[in-house]
């Protein structure tokens, strides 16, 4: 049995195209205001649970609870930096979730991911007919990102959860996206047509296969250390870097249709 050739693929942002170190820039942050070294493990532990608390007290960064994106990144700054600094004076905790507020709008704290640049040139070569997009969970400052890592002009259009107003895995931003798709196409594209390229199973990979999408998973841990792939996943779903991944596509994307 065979399937339509692709129409839209989109793409997840971060740690799918691009990558920071939480330890690196909060740590550097931190030390312009004179709190000293901070435990780089410590920073990423603190940093994922509070991420995880603030989320589900004010999802979607603070987009619907009045809180913003803004207040909601310098309330996370405080609350990771508070970890290892408990009695550090609120103004300088202010200064260090400006400084990151500011860096995380530019390259400067985010790194292409290997293999981003050569899969997105590559992709490119096929539009118009081959639309291109981003759907993250993201704020405001992701159409300033893009730009500062120099790949903002490989996708039609990037949509992000703040600007939407609901995050992945609802599968209302993929139905949003395919609308969006569909506009820069100039013709319906079914869902069927459409992929999203991420590296979270629950956001990206289960949240498109809910709109009734084809979802493809990085897992570039893999046999390294990485976490284990639900088996629920079709392995064949699955890949381990964007090398695989750009000669998965040339080879697909050349065919009249795809196998199953």
């Amino acid at each position: 049995m065979s399937r339509l050739p692709l129409r839209l693929i989109t793409f997840d942002v971060t740690d799918t195209l691009l990558r920071t170190s939480i330890a690196q820039h909060y740590a550097s942050a931190a030390a312009s205001q004179g709190l000293g070294r901070l435990n780089g493990e410590r920073l990423e532990r603190a940093f994922r649970a509070n991420y995880k608390r603030l989320s589900a007290a004010h999802p979607n960064y603070g987009k619907s609870s009045g809180l913003g994106w803004q207040g909601w990144w310098r309330q996370l700054v405080h609350d990771v930096i508070r970890d290892q600094q408990r009695d550090a004076r609120d103004d300088k905790l202010d200064k260090i979730a400006d400084n990151l507020i500011e860096c995380y709008s530019t390259n400067e704290c985010w790194q292409l991911c290997p293999g981003a640049l050569e899969l997105l040139d590559s992709l490119s070569q096929r539009r118009p007919r081959l639309v291109l997009g981003v759907v993250s969970n993201f704020d405001e400052r992701l159409e300033a990102v893009l730009r500062s890592a120099r790949i903002r002009s490989y996708f039609n259009f990037v949509l992000t959860s703040y600007q939407f107003g609901k995050a992945k895995p609802n599968p209302e931003i993929f139905q949003e996206a395919l609308r969006l798709a569909s506009s820069h196409a100039g013709e319906k594209i079914e869902a069927d047509r459409a992929l999203h390229v991420g590296d979270r199973l629950d956001n990206d990979y289960d949240g498109a296969r809910s709109a009734n999408w084809r979802a493809i998973l990085v897992n570039r841990g893999g046999d390294a250390g990485g976490k284990p792939v639900d088996p629920r996943v079709d392995p064949s779903d699955v890949f381990k870097n964007f090398d695989d991944l750009r000669k998965h596509f040339e080879k697909v994307l050349d065919c009249k249709d795809e196998p199953r």
